[in-house]
């Protein structure tokens, strides 16, 4: 199989962010212009992606999700609210994923494949659920115990197609792409790394990590490629957390740039997860 890079998108806003729970925040003020700047940057580049969307988002995004799927890009479930599945109720989590898939599907008029937890939230019980209702692939794993929100689901009973690609019957797990350093793995996915992470040190990681996989997996939020000033933050956050939202902001479009040129000069064909999904199912024919 060639090299294969995925990038993905979760759609969600900023203020649906978990370090703002429990504030008070003016969901008027939004940044999901950063969706429209990422699809700029994907046409560009002739490239299609996949996109996770939050439930709530769907109808008022509808006319913009539709128009993605009759692209070509695999649209999946992110949840209806971003509340974490491990802090749901197993049957909560089962109704509500179950009203967001039909939500979607209703608006795109396309079977949705896939789903992804916010935070990589979500244990075996839950990934059975996913499974169960219909969806063909996941993609929340990715091995950073060391992050207070996340978890590392267990897979057992999955066997590894490919490195970092796990499969039971007709079903997968994308696991996000991480690299060992010093004992620990480090995130070099996207997300906040990307955004607060100087190039030159992300660029060296990703080189290392490319070194050695043939599979690379990214994701991003629309909220670190909006062009806009972010909004005026709750008041009573602590300062780590105002640095954590804000550090970096402005600078990730560039370095959005700056990753797909690295990913096409190092010869990865970038595709989608129902693409690569659909391979492997080939492969075994």
């Amino acid at each position: 199989m060639n090299r294969i890079a995925i990038l993905s998108m979760d759609i969600e806003d900023w203020y649906h962010l978990d370090y703002f729970a429990g504030n008070l925040v003016d969901i008027s003020q939004t940044m999901l212009d950063g969706l429209e700047v990422y699809r700029e940057i994907l046409t560009n580049y002739q490239i299609s992606s996949s996109y996770f969307v939050l439930g709530e988002l769907i109808i008022p995004l509808a006319r913009t999700l539709h128009q993605l799927a009759e692209e070509g890009a695999d649209i999946g479930v992110h949840g209806w609210n971003h509340m974490r599945p491990l802090l749901m109720e197993p049957m909560k989590f089962k109704t509500e994923l179950e009203r967001t898939k039909k939500v979607l599907e209703d608006v795109v008029q396309k079977p949705v494949l896939g789903y992804r937890a916010p935070c990589y939230s979500l244990d075996r019980e839950r990934l059975e659920t996913v499974r169960d209702i219909g969806f063909a692939y996941d993609s929340s794993r990715i091995l950073f115990k060391e992050h207070p929100l996340y978890s590392v689901l267990n897979i057992t009973g999955f066997f590894e197609q490919i490195p970092n690609v796990f499969r039971s019957d007709d079903f997968f797990e994308f696991q996000l792409s991480s690299l060992p350093i010093l004992g620990r793995n480090v995130p070099i996915s996207g997300g906040g790394y990307i955004r607060i992470l100087p190039w030159f040190l992300m660029d060296k990681l990703i080189k290392k990590y490319l070194c050695h996989n043939e599979i690379y997996m990214f994701y991003i939020h629309p909220f670190e490629l909006s062009r806009k000033r972010h909004p005026l933050l709750p008041k009573g956050i602590s300062v780590s957390t105002r640095m954590r939202f804000t550090l970096g902001l402005g600078g990730v479009e560039k370095k959005l740039h700056k990753l797909i040129q690295l990913l096409k000069a190092e010869g990865y064909e970038i595709i989608t997860f129902s693409d690569l999904r659909q391979r492997l199912l080939f492969l075994e024919e």
